[in-house]
């Protein structure tokens, strides 16, 4: 008969359909959501690694605000935002792209959605960082600071480092190497308003807590070896040494004339070398 329903039974048990059904629920549920990761943010330094805060454990490439300031392009073509934006930083006397988003931006997340007090992480040892989508994204400048020094920036990331995959941006080692906080900074100008982009990484300092000396430091010179006590000159900050090691000093020139030339040396090396470290990282912390 004509109205007679045909029924189309699966081959697969009803146990494996229902297996099936969720797997596919599932994997449409993953590709929204790298779909909305990536519509939503658009990458972050992956060297030094940064860490995601509470809110944000696993993606970490979201904005950490935004800035409204249209009248600083005015009529210019896209293309050209990257130089509009400059030319107003020098009219305005904006020193840094770190000082333009402290001053107008407003409700800006500190760190995006990264950690400040994350796991420290070791400095890139061969000068950079790295940056997994910056070369292949939009128009705009981006600066990174260790500590209170700043020791990248461009005015057009996205020039610069087109292609890159990821993009490898060049640092000053020694200044990071020396800072307990590495930030990087990226204002992108594709459309209105404009969003900021912060990642903070925590930085593990072992150069700093390993020499013994600072560019500001005013000790007349750096302990070093620990096996010629009786030559070693103590940093004249130094005053923690015990009267024990005094006596002990003064033994030491009484059997040693050749020890008097260098009046200066109060205790063994052995026990100069942590107040010397802690003096490198107080200097450290001032700089």
């Amino acid at each position: 008969h004509s109205n007679q329903h045909k029924f189309t039974f699966s081959p697969y048990p009803f146990e494996q359909q229902v297996t099936m059904l969720q797997q596919l629920a599932l994997a449409t549920i993953i590709f929204q959501a790298v779909i909305i990761s990536r519509t939503a943010g658009h990458g972050n330094i992956i060297v030094p690694k940064p860490e995601g805060n509470a809110e944000h454990p696993y993606y970490i490439g979201g904005p950490a605000g935004t800035i409204d300031k249209p009248e600083i392009i005015g009529s210019a073509s896209y293309g050209d935002y990257y130089q509009a934006v400059d030319d107003w930083f020098t009219k305005n006397n904006v020193a840094s792209l770190k000082e333009f988003i402290t001053t107008y931006g407003t409700d800006i997340s500190e760190c995006g959605n990264t950690e400040k007090k994350g796991t420290a992480q070791p400095v890139p040892s061969d000068g950079y960082a790295q940056h997994d989508t910056l070369g292949n994204s939009h128009p705009g400048p981006c600066e990174i600071w260790c500590d209170d020094t700043r020791v990248f920036h461009d005015t057009n990331c996205v020039a610069t480092f087109s292609g890159q995959s990821p993009a490898k941006i060049p640092i000053d080692v020694s200044t990071c190497k020396s800072s307990s906080e590495f930030v990087f900074y990226w204002l992108a100008l594709h459309a209105q308003p404009w969003q900021v982009y912060i990642n903070c990484v925590a930085l593990d300092g072992t150069s700093a807590a390993s020499t013994g000396s600072s560019s500001n430091s005013t000790s007349a010179s750096t302990t070093t070896a620990t096996t010629t006590a009786p030559t070693t000159t103590t940093t004249p900050e130094l005053d923690e040494a015990s009267e024990g090691g005094e006596a002990s000093a003064e033994e030491e020139t009484t059997e040693a004339p050749v020890t008097t030339s260098a009046p200066e040396t109060e205790a063994p090396a052995a026990e100069a070398s942590a107040p010397s470290t802690s003096a490198s990282k107080c200097i450290r912390r001032r700089t």
